[in-house]
């Protein structure tokens, strides 16, 4: 477990979308707003929330916009080049997830049991 630990409560900003690696392994991500601040200086920044495996393939598809999310996990900065410009989005790499909105009992079971331990060895 990483000592950076960032946890995070916010309305999802647009449905999660999941994907397949190369090798097989489900990615997810979502984003979703940090406000900060308060009154004419506050300021809400995005994080871009990052699923793996099993978690993503149970999760990214009952994440919808505007679903109420807490998600607790690694904090890191990404970042890119394009047309020799720099560009950094702060991302969240999920171990821990909650879906506030109501869920059948089967259904939250269901992605409860398919919640899995990261490994450290997974590529960002």
């Amino acid at each position: 477990m990483s000592i950076n630990t960032m946890t995070v409560t916010g309305n999802a900003g647009a449905n999660a979308e999941l994907r397949y690696t190369q090798q097989g392994t489900a990615i997810g991500d979502f984003n979703l707003p940090v406000k900060q601040g308060y009154g004419d200086n506050q300021k809400t920044s995005w994080v871009k929330c990052i699923l793996w495996g099993k978690v993503a393939e149970g999760y990214a598809p009952n994440i919808k916009k505007g679903d109420l999310v807490v998600v607790s996990g690694e904090f890191y900065v990404e970042e890119w080049r394009k047309d020799g410009a720099t560009f950094t989005r702060p991302c969240l790499r999920v171990s821990q997830i909650q879906l506030t909105k109501k869920l059948d009992t089967q259904a939250q079971q269901q992605l409860q049991a398919q919640e899995e331990p990261l490994e450290d060895d997974i590529p960002f």
